[in-house]
């Protein structure tokens, strides 16, 4: 008789262990680039290098409210902490920096976040007619007012740095927050 294992999938906001790594030789060896992080477990981790390639900051998740913002001068062989800024772990902890300006970093959340001192104090980037629940944006190098932005709502555009966007509704795309699935053989209705 045919039986089918069932998979049961979550989402594990961190473990003993877990940190960050830094290879300086294309992967081939790697050593631990931690000092200066939250001493406690640790969970997902947002990483961006920023215009200067001397400069990484990172969003670290971390138990009993010891995560927060990051940044590193040094190639991450050291970090600071910036602020208490942290996003839902489970959603977002996702972070682009400015490819010009290199003390501004965008956070992805419900409602996007910038900073422009490196991660130390955090305002919207504006939202205003746009949808919410953020996960990807790109700036423009040559442009940096053009960008565009990938939420749940789908794709907007911006040419004035994030004052006004304009909807791509011509695009078919969609985002599915649950889907369940059936036992039927050979394949899952």
């Amino acid at each position: 008789a045919h039986q089918r294992r069932r998979h049961v999938f979550t989402y594990v906001g961190g473990g003993p262990g877990s940190t960050l790594y830094k290879s300086v030789d294309g992967g081939k060896t790697w050593a631990k680039s931690a000092s200066g992080l939250p001493g406690v477990e640790i969970g997902r981790i947002g990483l961006c290098y920023s215009a200067n390639p001397d400069i990484i900051y990172a969003m670290v998740e971390a138990q009993d409210g010891k995560g927060g913002f990051f940044k590193s001068t040094d190639r991450g062989a050291s970090w600071e902490k910036q602020s208490g800024h942290v996003t839902s772990g489970n959603y977002y902890v996702e972070i682009f920096a400015h490819p010009t300006e290199p003390n501004t970093v965008i956070s992805m959340d419900v409602f996007n976040q910038i900073s422009r001192d490196g991660g130390k104090s955090w305002s919207g980037l504006g939202e205003e007619y746009k949808h919410v629940d953020n996960h990807v944006i790109w700036i423009d190098p040559k442009d940096p007012n053009y960008m565009l932005s990938g939420c749940d709502g789908g794709v907007y555009e911006t040419f004035d740095g994030a004052k006004t966007w304009k909807y791509h509704g011509n695009l078919p795309v969609t985002q599915f927050y649950k889907v369940e699935v059936d036992n039927t053989l050979p394949f899952y209705h």
